[in-house]
């Protein structure tokens, strides 16, 4: 049976705006991934990207997702369009909820990229699923996703294969837990978060 290899993305380091919802990992838990990422690098030296301290985030949704064109429209217009009903109705829903706590216990990997992938005990879904019932959303975006993930790594040019990814991430699970204290509105303009400005921040009760 042939190896599985990589499906280079072509859009990491390109200039793409958006406005999107995410959290971000503590500075311990930040140390922790960048570590293993090195660690990644050193078996992996070409193929792989890999983010940034400060590019680190656990996903959440998107108001306009960076890489779909939206047919040309102007997304920095949608994003002032859609701030009218998007921030009370994020801000209402983030207003009502309690800190939480999401386990990482279990590494993906697929041909495009390297997933971290946490558990909580619903409180994702239904941030996601009560605002997106409460807002529309512009069609083209990219739909929420169904996991609570962190995606650590892209794999760009050359192509390589998965197997000495795989077996690194097989010998060096990457187990840890991360309190959620606040959302935050992110505008992105290089991808992936390698230029990004906070918009808005969403604290949640202690």
């Amino acid at each position: 049976m042939e190896a599985a290899r990589s499906k280079p993305v072509n859009w990491v380091g390109e200039e793409h705006l958006g406005f999107v919802v995410n959290t971000v990992f503590s500075p311990e838990n930040a140390t922790l991934i960048t570590d293993w990422l090195r660690g990644l690098v050193r078996q992996v030296p070409e193929g792989l990207y890999t983010m940034s301290p400060e590019g680190l985030h656990i996903t959440v949704l998107d108001w306009v997702s960076p890489l779909p064109d939206y047919h040309g429209a102007d997304k920095r217009a949608m994003y002032e369009d859609l701030r009218k009903t998007c921030l009370p109705a994020l801000r209402a829903i983030t207003d009502r909820m309690r800190a939480f706590d999401v386990h990482f216990t279990s590494l993906k990997v697929t041909p495009e990229t390297v997933l971290l992938v946490g558990q909580d005990h619903g409180q994702f879904q239904s941030l996601r699923d009560r605002f997106t019932s409460a807002v529309q959303l512009p069609a083209g975006g990219k739909q929420p996703p169904s996991i609570i993930h962190s995606s650590l790594a892209r794999f760009v040019t050359p192509e390589i294969e998965l197997s000495t990814v795989e077996a690194y991430a097989a010998e060096r699970p990457l187990i840890l837990t991360q309190r959620v204290s606040e959302f935050r509105l992110v505008e992105t303009r290089r991808e992936p978060m390698q230029d990004s400005t906070v918009l808005d921040r969403f604290q949640l009760a202690s």
